[in-house]
């Protein structure tokens, strides 16, 4: 399954919004302050676990008004065979759909709608359906791997040493503590990570080609190093934030899709790559694209360098104005104007944009010029 529209009602700045998504990717871009993030908020608030009350209601809304919470809707399609049989089973409906709406209009489990064309259907118990449906994660910060990490953590620190576990679990070590055994194995197992995470980092990372990371144990410490053509081992703090919040981002994303099956996650994303030089977010962009082939992404994003240019209509304008938070879906007509005036580019700023017609915009400003 995947998620093909999403429908906002009175969430925060949003008054109303109709976003339709991507099969694979689907860039939000826009200003500061814009109401980027509240889209992707209202995507996790959509689940079960999370609340929907009052305090999130727009307070333009009639909604905010008549006292009740917002609506958020996610319209789901593309089901395999297997899910099909399976959503026959939870209801007999299903059997002939090829998508439906899932609406919640409030925080408890019975608020769940269920829309079929032209029909609103209330079933009792939705949460079986939510075992079918793509996982959603939203990512806003990720840990920074360190320096160092010491067993006791790595073991038992939970979210706080997920990079570091995750780090290891690519290199496929699924129990951390073999890692600190004095044996074959032990040494084995962390030589045998640092070969992985290098290749594969090699691959997405074109910024430094000789970049090799080492992983050292000494006791009950793990010790993180890099090199390259220019230094030889040194720790993460010698490298750039930029260059660690890739590395923690790559290894998180990969542990987290290993053993995925298709469209099993929904990955949303808030401004990944902030910290990247052009080129760092460039490489970032085709990471993002490797990742899409099995998991529908969603990211948000104000810089014109996270956008790949080959896929315009994946690129959705936010803007906000008295009427709240609004998404242009057409970004790339008349020379992505629609994108340049919100995020305030202006013709002279896109030397990256290169067509025919800016360069026809550029010469006709030239002309101008000279002959002041």
């Amino acid at each position: 399954m995947i998620l093909s529209h999403v429908y906002i009602n009175a969430f925060k700045s949003i008054l109303s919004l109709s976003l339709p998504l991507d099969p694979k990717i689907s860039v939000i871009i826009g200003a500061n302050e814009s109401g980027k993030t509240n889209i992707l908020k209202a995507i996790e608030t959509f689940l079960p676990d999370h609340d929907l009350n009052f305090d999130h209601t727009c307070q333009y809304s009639e909604f905010y008004q008549s006292g009740k919470p917002p609506q958020i809707g996610l319209e789901i399609t593309g089901f395999s065979k297997d899910e099909r049989i399976q959503l026959g089973k939870m209801y007999d409906g299903f059997k002939n759909l090829d998508s439906f709406i899932l609406m919640r209009e409030g925080p408890n489990i019975t608020d769940y709608k269920i829309q079929t064309n032209d029909k609103t259907l209330t079933i009792g118990n939705v949460k079986p359906l939510f075992s079918l449906l793509p996982k959603i994660i939203y990512f806003d910060t990720i840990p920074i791997i360190r320096d160092r990490v010491d067993k006791e953590s790595l073991l038992n620190g939970g979210r706080d040493f997920q990079t570091e576990n995750n780090l290891l679990k690519i290199g496929n070590v699924e129990e951390p503590s073999i890692i600190f055994e004095d044996s074959m194995r032990g040494r084995r197992a962390v030589e045998e990570t640092s070969r992985e995470i290098t290749r594969r980092i090699r691959e997405v990372w074109n910024q430094e080609p000789s970049l090799e990371i080492k992983l050292r144990v000494n006791g009950d410490l793990l010790y993180v190093d890099f090199s390259d053509a220019t230094t030889v081992y040194d720790t993460p703090k010698s490298r750039s934030l930029g260059f660690l919040w890739y590395l923690s981002f790559y290894i998180n994303f990969i542990a987290t899709t290993l053993e995925a099956k298709n469209n099993e996650y929904l990955f949303l994303l808030d401004e990944p790559g902030l910290h990247l030089h052009p080129a760092g977010q460039k490489d970032l962009t085709k990471l993002l694209e490797n990742l899409s082939e099995k998991n529908q992404v969603i990211y948000t994003t104000h810089s014109p360098f996270m956008i790949n240019r080959e896929f315009p209509n994946r690129v959705r304008v936010v803007n906000k104005d008295n009427e709240g938070t609004t998404v242009d879906n057409e970004a790339y007509r008349e020379n992505w104007k629609p994108l340049r005036q919100s995020i305030g580019l202006t013709v002279s700023d896109l030397f990256f944009f290169s067509s025919k017609g800016m360069d026809i915009e550029l010469a006709k400003k030239s002309s101008l010029l000279n002959k002041k």
